[in-house]
């Protein structure tokens, strides 16, 4: 069974209500019955276990009755994916949150499909996607999905951790830039499916990015931005 968010706050005398689309999931799709547990994940990162005690209209009740404690942290990712055709870039949040990125950064180029029209409605709908995500792969919290940057503002915003560009063309294979670098915060840039221009990479290069290649096959951009995450947090996460 899936992990449910919850508040400290929600939390009185070991009890909590759990409502909205969550008390629906658990009511309808899971058909939860009192005494059956479930697993509960607060703010702070802790994972909490929990017995149903009451199902009504409107909500669940449950009971407090184990802490599992805070995950260890492991490397912070931040993926900067840009924009792909129909909902090819959901599965692309699901998956990344699956593998443990902290934040994702939908990004704009010259070979991207245009910014859409209903920007805000599709950033709230790949939050949910994070949400949803994230109560499936039982991450302790829920990656942040940023606003739709351009190009230039996505490699311009964020200065600290290691910056990495995916580039077929790069001299420097992920696998040798992985072991000339020490662990730590890292800033993953993949393209479209047209791939960056030769302008963007030259310009991501100069404002300090390290252009580095997969080593591999020829990956669709999709793919591409959940292999790399996935060999990033398998070199250097500490999980």
């Amino acid at each position: 069974m899936p992990q449910f968010f919850i508040k400290t706050s929600d939390i009185i005398h070991d009890k909590c209500r759990i409502t909205g689309d969550d008390f629906r999931h658990l009511a309808a799709a899971r058909r939860v019955r009192p005494g059956d547990t479930v697993q509960l994940r607060v703010e702070t990162g802790s994972r909490l276990s929990g017995r149903v005690l009451e199902i009504s209209d409107s909500f669940v009740e449950v009971a407090v009755i184990g802490e599992a404690g805070r995950a260890l942290p492991s490397i912070e990712i931040t993926l900067c994916a840009c924009l792909l055709k129909g909902k090819s870039f959901d599965s692309v949040i699901e998956k990344a949150v699956e593998i443990g990125v902290s934040r994702i950064v939908p990004v704009v180029t010259e070979r991207t499909i245009p910014r859409p029209p209903d920007a805000r409605a599709r950033i709230a709908r790949w939050r949910r996607k994070a949400l949803e995500a994230a109560k499936q792969s039982m991450r302790e919290s829920v990656p942040d999905i940023e606003t739709i940057h351009s190009f230039k503002e996505a490699i311009e915003a964020r200065r600290d951790g290691v910056r990495m560009i995916a580039h077929p063309g790069a001299e420097t294979s992920i696998k040798d830039f992985l072991r000339q670098h020490n662990p730590g915060a890292s800033i993953l840039l993949v393209g479209p499916e047209g791939g960056f221009s030769t302008g963007e990479v030259e310009e991501a290069v100069q404002a300090g990015w390290s252009s580095v290649n997969f080593g591999f096959s020829q990956l669709r951009a999709g793919t591409a931005a959940v292999v790399l995450c996935g060999i990033l947090m398998y070199e250097w996460g500490n999980d």
